[in-house]
């Protein structure tokens, strides 16, 4: 896309933000979310198939145990970070259960009531977002270093250079998305992130510590690059420039009524652009926010249960229950309203 056809990406930009992002992205107990929704997706469909009798039928089965296997894949992958560092296979463990809707939906799904469908669609949509983030974080640590170094070989080939597989541009909108779905939990106010300033990396060159980077057109007031976390001994990537992409309309080959707003299809793109730069480090700092995978899990009355273990509402008290993976949250009769039930963070059995 030429200049012509688009414009200068001059969002206001957070540096602790971005990078706070980075870190819980690429955290153990992210990492340990991702596992346990894979766990609980398994769960809840292994409930519903129960139901309605169905063990055995079509390759039903063979989905619940795959999304087991992937939980176990993950809980792999992070013994392979904790031991040796190694950050790369986290990328394919999450990378697959993210991009295993196809096969899920190729099997019959009609014998599942509305309620059912509805909490499974929300079940997977959350694990497969969940995933997808983590995913992303990790993934132009791949290649991407490796295609700067080659780029007068791929220097016709955009898709090779120029794209930024990873979190493009200002993450405010995402982030709080994220946190509305109940994956991560942002602080009130974003810790300060020391950037390292005395030694700077190429791009190209092997990465000396695995973490957040930022390139030194930010540090010089540029707005229109992203930060980066990168993995030790893996090549560094270029810094990728943004630039608003031409609005186009996804719907103007569809025959719609003429009452139609005419902005519903409009969508906006962030073009980019590799160039050359000097990597500096970002530093964690010592105290981090709760971890993602303490976040409180809610439900409503009548909805199923997303997760077995114990639950509470504020709507009763002393109403702690034990409530299995797809079982029907009852509800309270009470003055407080909409029965909401919400994960116990202390799961240790009653005293006697």
């Amino acid at each position: 896309m030429s200049k012509q056809d688009s414009k200068v990406y001059d969002a206001t930009r957070n540096i602790d933000q971005d990078a706070w992002f980075l870190y819980q992205t690429t955290s153990i107990p992210y990492y340990k979310l991702c596992a346990r929704l894979c766990v609980d997706f398994a769960e809840l469909y292994n409930g519903f198939i129960t139901d309605h009798g169905l063990h055995g039928e079509a390759r039903l089965d063979y989905w619940v145990s795959r999304y087991l296997s992937h939980a176990e894949n993950i809980r792999r992958g992070i013994k392979l970070i904790q031991d040796a560092g190694d950050y790369m296979p986290m990328k394919g463990f999450l990378n697959s259960p993210a991009t295993d809707y196809r096969g899920l939906v190729d099997q019959p799904l009609g014998w599942m009531t509305t309620a059912q469908r509805k909490c499974w669609n929300e079940a997977f949509d959350r694990l497969s977002t969940a995933c997808d983030v983590g995913a992303t974080t990790l993934r132009n640590n791949e290649w991407c270093g490796q295609y700067w170094l080659e780029r007068d070989l791929h220097k016709h080939e955009y898709e090779l250079v120029d794209r930024d597989d990873g979190h493009t541009g200002d993450l405010k909108d995402f982030i709080h998305s994220l946190f509305q779905q109940g994956l991560i939990a942002p602080p009130a106010s974003y810790p300060l992130h020391r950037v390292k300033t005395d030694a700077g990396v190429r791009a190209g060159t092997p990465c000396p510590q695995t973490g957040v980077w930022v390139p030194s057109q930010w540090l010089q007031g540029a707005s229109d690059f992203s930060l980066a976390f990168c993995v030790q001994g893996r090549a560094m990537q270029p810094a990728y420039q943004l630039r608003i992409g031409k609005s186009y309309d996804i719907l103007a080959n569809y025959d719609l009524p003429e009452d139609e707003d005419d902005d519903t299809g409009l969508v906006t793109t962030l073009e980019t652009k590799a160039v050359d730069t000097t990597w500096f480090f970002v530093a964690q700092p010592q105290a981090q926010e709760a971890a993602p995978d303490s976040l409180r899990l809610r439900c409503e009355a009548n909805e199923r249960c997303p997760r077995s273990g114990y639950w509470l509402t504020p709507a009763k008290a002393a109403a702690r229950r034990y409530f299995q993976t797809g079982e029907t949250m009852p509800e309270m009769a009470s003055d407080y309203g909409t029965t909401i039930w919400q994960w116990d963070t202390n799961q240790s059995d009653p005293k006697l």
